[in-house]
């Protein structure tokens, strides 16, 4: 019995995955309003704005920054699979979120998930916009 529900589990949550191209079409020309793991979930002084631009560039900004801000660290963005990608050069080297790989899902209306694929960091909740 748990294993099935267990499988049905897995499978829900597939289901709700984005694609390729859902999370091409998402986050392309878009800046993402990031909530790492570990700070308050509403404040928008722990949020931190990334552009993931359309040619695959991406700036990083530090948490607690506007959109206006400069970029303090750039790097690129991909999709590989079904999962959104991103290298910086600097930020977030200690933490482990300077290479991410992992699936998006939509947690809520506003905020999506993506699920870091090496386990260091579990979920990222984002939003789009400021």
């Amino acid at each position: 019995m748990l294993l099935i529900a267990f499988v049905t589990s897995l499978a829900a949550n597939a289901q709700t995955d984005l694609s390729a191209e859902q999370i091409r079409n998402l986050v392309s020309g878009q800046t993402l309003a990031f909530r790492f793991p570990g700070v308050p979930p509403a404040d928008p002084k722990f949020f931190s704005h990334w552009d993931f631009r359309t040619d695959g560039s991406l700036c990083g900004r530090l948490i607690g920054s506007s959109v206006a801000t400069e970029c303090a660290d750039v790097g690129v963005w991909n999709v590989q699979g079904n999962s959104l990608c991103w290298t910086l050069q600097r930020i977030g080297t200690s933490s482990g979120i300077n290479s991410v790989c992992g699936p998006v899902r939509k947690a809520t209306d506003s905020l999506y998930e993506l699920q870091e694929g090496s386990g260091k960091l579990g979920s990222i909740l984002f939003g789009i916009g400021k």
